[in-house]
């Protein structure tokens, strides 16, 4: 399983999160017309490699009408990434790291040009190099 994978795997596996966003959970850019809610992923950095392990930080992008939904999401999110490992990914995936800013509601963001809101998490994947595909 890729990194990616990891990452959609959990999303649309919470039910919590599914019950607000449905399946509209995308890798890459938000496609354009997206109803809302929807999260989506990418990765934002090129990895690394250290002690035999591979490092990916992908940005979760949780997107609503409203600030009140956005955030809902993000803790959602949050919940299912922070101190995860392995959870249904037969022991690929040796844990996840979570960084969000949401404590203080500075992470959210108001994206003018769409008139949505958005609160994105930073999740870093960390494997052992000997499972990446």
């Amino acid at each position: 399983m890729t990194a990616n994978q990891a990452i959609g795997y959990q999303l649309l596996n919470t039910s919590t999160l599914t019950a607000i966003a449905s399946t509209r959970i995308y890798h890459g850019m938000r496609p354009e017309g997206t109803v809302l809610p929807c999260i989506n992923f990418f990765q934002v950095s090129g990895g690394n490699r250290m002690n035999g392990f591979d490092r990916f930080m992908f940005s979760i992008n949780c997107r609503a009408a409203t600030a009140v939904t956005a955030l809902a999401m993000a803790k959602i999110v949050i919940d299912t990434f922070h101190g995860a490992s392995g959870r249904g990914m037969s022991g690929d995936i040796s844990g996840f790291a979570v960084g969000t800013s949401l404590e203080t509601n500075q992470g959210l963001v108001f994206e003018q040009e769409d008139r949505i809101y958005n609160a994105p998490i930073d999740v870093q994947v960390v494997y052992p190099t000997a499972t990446a595909t």
